[in-house]
């Protein structure tokens, strides 16, 4: 019996990868059936792989094989969901990305970026007028000229592929558990076992635990990196008077991934996506998030927006590593852990489904994976091997990204100059006053200096 705790895309994936060895019955899901704070359920299910890309990006060996992995899982996603009966309007291709001037330098340098990744791996692109995607008619402050389409990057309909491979599991006798998991039973390195919150307990031969951000509060043992929760919300819009037909986005910016706007259900509209790093449960997005991304929604891709209405936000958590990176491997000798996905969750849900089903059934994955895996390993340190001058400079980039996005205008001053230099100086003594060499991610700096997270979280 195979046990998988967690009900998002991750643990659906593994699912599926499993139900095509196993009898389904042979399959228990676990999860709460209103999957509330899911990070599956809020997002927007971009597959994006060049158009997230900064500058430096794939400067490292492991960020390199991540990003070629993240290739070959986008090439799967035609074939699994037609294997897994995900109706064709759920999966839609065309990305459209902008490079207008509602932020500073720092989209403008990803932007080149992309573009010269793309030539770098002979990705099909074009250069084109931004006005390919009917949805774009901007403020005209922010209107721009600059675009590329890349045609094999699209969106998920979320909530869509959700059930419809839930009920494609079903089909095939996977049992699926309304509940939550509130402990693990632990006996001479085995796990025998769950206990939910209502008191039933399930057994099983093999445990994974997917179920994002709460997954190493679950394990609780020294030695596996710690996941988090990254906040994030979308917001989904109504227009009629909008027609949509591809992804519409902008780079990434400082602390999240820009403007995204993409065809929903209908005349609906889905817009993203905000990233707060967090060590507390936040139950419902920040006022200041939700405006950010409405008023993104009208200056940035259609002035009728403000005449749209306003059906839902989508939050949820997305489970985030100390070190940004995957966790996906062994904890003890029959449980293993699948989280930290961060965005990618449903980019890497086809890739996941064949790999790390062959790792839960014992057989043989391509040396490429195996080494992916190696770098995604649990026991790890979130320490970087990146130089404290880089960590610095690359912190005050994002903060004064941050800010340039939500209206800072410098106007005929050096206010920006001094801003970065302040930012860059604050980092620079948190690393002096610790005598540290080795750097964290950036986006856990502000954590780190608020006291929220502490260096030996790190270690």
């Amino acid at each position: 019996m195979f046990l998988i705790v967690g009900n998002g895309m991750v643990a659906l994936a593994i699912a599926a990868g499993l139900s095509r060895s196993v009898p389904g019955e042979c399959i228990q899901v676990v999860g709460p059936a209103a999957r509330p704070y899911s990070a599956s359920m809020a997002a927007a299910a971009m597959l994006n792989s060049f158009a997230e890309l900064e500058p430096g990006a794939l400067d490292q060996p492991r960020d390199r094989l991540k990003f070629e992995l993240s290739q070959a899982s986008a090439r799967l996603w035609g074939d699994f969901v037609k294997e897994f009966d995900i109706p064709a309007e759920h999966y839609r291709l065309g990305t459209v990305l902008i490079n207008n001037n509602a932020s500073n330098r720092f989209e403008d340098a990803a932007f080149d970026a992309i573009a010269g990744y793309l030539d770098e791996f002979d990705e099909p692109y074009e250069r084109v007028d931004p006005q390919l995607e009917p949805a774009y008619v901007p403020g005209e402050s922010y209107r721009t000229r600059q675009a590329l389409f890349l045609p094999r990057e699209g969106v998920l309909n979320p909530d869509g592929v959700i059930h419809a491979l839930q009920a494609a599991l079903q089909r095939r006798g996977v049992r699926f558990v309304d509940g939550v998991v509130k402990s693990l039973d632990k006996v001479s390195g085995r796990t025998r076992g769950v206990t939910l919150e209502d008191g039933r307990v399930l057994s099983a031969e093999r445990i994974v635990l997917a179920n994002g951000s709460m997954a190493t509060r679950l394990w609780e043992e020294e030695g596996c990196i710690r996941v988090i929760n990254g906040v994030g919300a979308t917001v989904v819009l109504k227009n009629p008077g909008i027609q949509g037909r591809y992804v519409l986005r902008t780079p990434n910016r400082g602390g999240a991934c820009g403007i995204y706007h993409a065809p929903y259900q209908g005349d609906q509209f889905v817009v993203g996506a905000t990233n707060l790093v967090t060590t507390a449960d936040e139950h419902f997005p920040r006022a200041e998030s939700v405006a950010a991304l409405i008023n993104g929604a009208i200056n940035q891709v259609n002035h009728l927006h403000r005449t749209s209405g306003f059906i839902r936000y989508n939050f949820g958590y997305r489970p985030l590593s100390l070190d940004g990176y995957p966790v996906i491997g062994q904890l003890n000798d029959n449980t293993f852990i699948a989280s930290g996905t961060r965005r990618d969750g449903y980019h890497f849900a086809p890739w996941l489904a064949d790999n790390l089903a062959a790792l839960l059934l014992d057989k043989s994955i391509s040396s490429q994976a195996g080494s992916y895996f190696e770098f995604t390993r649990p026991q790890r340190s979130a320490w970087l091997d990146q130089s404290v001058e880089a960590c610095c400079r690359k912190y005050a980039a994002v903060k004064c990204s941050a800010l340039s996005q939500h209206g800072l205008d410098a106007g005929h001053t050096d206010a920006d100059q001094a801003l970065e230099q302040y930012y860059y100086q604050r980092a620079r003594a948190f690393f002096d006053k610790h005598e540290l060499e080795r750097t964290v991610q950036v986006d856990f700096l502000d954590a780190l200096l608020g006291g929220y997270l502490s260096l030996s979280d790190f270690a």
